[in-house]
């Protein structure tokens, strides 16, 4: 593995330290940007609901409202356990991608 981040020494794993802070100080502001975001449209959906607007354009951002909706889903759990043979003639088994999580140990 040749990388200026990540490198193996003995087997072992090894982070450049500059990389971790960084990586602290974006899920810092990641936090920030998504509670401020959530706090945004949220105000924005309170005042649409109550105006009846849909659409605001406003500061360089549009704003659309979605109404809410239902949505039928399949309990694969229940079908399962009360009709195994149906549930196995229409499962499906697709390839999932391998993938890191990464996790800040505080």
């Amino acid at each position: 593995m040749n990388n200026e981040l990540i490198k193996v020494e003995n087997d072992n794993l090894i982070i450049n330290e500059e990389y971790v802070k960084k990586y602290r100080q974006f899920l810092e502001l990641k936090s920030y940007i998504d509670l401020a975001d959530k706090e945004i449209k949220q105000s924005a959906k309170d005042y649409m609901e109550a105006t009846g607007k849909t659409n605001i354009q406003a500061g360089g951002l549009i704003f659309e409202y979605r109404k809410g909706t239902t949505r039928t889903s399949l309990d694969s759990k229940k079908l399962k356990e009360e009709l195994p043979d149906i549930y196995e003639e229409y499962s499906k088994t697709s390839e999932v991608a391998s993938s890191v999580v990464i996790k800040v140990v505080e």
